[in-house]
């Protein structure tokens, strides 16, 4: 394998991540839902009974990256800054060639590379957005013998600082989000659209909790059986 004594960094984002968080991994704070005493081969799942509403949260466990500045040591390119060191940096307008429009030739004359200007001119100021991003998720679950009373969802990102309330930005308010309540003969797979996904940059520590409330109907239970991440990443 080739070897580099520098770093390459990943702009555009690989589009295909699939992250299963299966039933176990999430929480019932309402402490109804119950696991089968004897599951199918391959089937996990817990289980909401009669007019029970479960509470489920699970916090999930993402690389999440901050970004990082350029040093002499990795990053020697010195274009597009504004200070004498490679950018981006600390100083405020300063940028790296990555911050210029990424894809793939040909390149139109309004994204060809120039010398970055100062800070609010369009450049990217600071590191590229690194990590994660969530484009949408799929609430997997089975109603049966009576329709659920409700089936909602939320997704949310929390930063905490030292000594500092805590901080709960929604990515997907919490609402019924097209989770249907209909009696299933197999589980359904219902996908929830992030409105506007973006790279979860955390600037502290960040956690992302997500949250499926499910209520069994008055003679009817429902199956809770997890969720999947459709992600986009860039962790290079």
């Amino acid at each position: 394998m080739s070897y580099t004594d520098s770093r390459w960094t990943q702009g555009s984002p690989n589009t295909d991540l699939s992250i299963f968080v299966g039933a176990d991994q999430f929480i019932d704070f309402a402490a109804v839902a119950t696991l089968p005493a004897a599951p199918a081969a391959g089937l996990l799942f817990k289980t909401v009974g009669n007019n029970a509403v479960a509470k489920f949260f699970a916090s999930l466990s993402l690389l999440l990256r901050s970004g990082q500045f350029a040093t002499a040591a990795y990053s020697q390119e010195q274009f597009g800054t504004a200070a004498a060191v490679p950018g981006p940096s600390s100083v405020a307008g300063t940028s790296s060639p990555l911050a210029l429009q990424p894809g793939f030739p040909p390149v139109t004359a309004a994204n060809m590379a120039t010398v970055g200007g100062t800070l609010g001119t369009g450049f990217l100021s600071g590191p590229i957005p690194k990590g994660i991003q969530i484009n949408s998720y799929d609430v997997i679950y089975q109603v049966l013998t009576l329709a659920a009373a409700t089936a909602t969802t939320g997704l949310t990102k929390t930063k905490f600082v030292n000594l500092v309330a805590p901080v709960v930005t929604n990515i997907v308010a919490l609402a019924a989000n097209g989770l249907p309540t209909v009696i299933g003969a197999q589980p359904q797979v219902t996908n929830v659209a992030v409105a506007a996904p973006a790279m979860i940059v955390p600037t502290g520590d960040t956690e992302v909790i997500l949250n499926v409330n499910l209520t069994g109907g008055a003679t009817g239970t429902v199956n809770f059986y997890g969720v999947t991440l459709n992600c986009s990443f860039n962790f290079n």
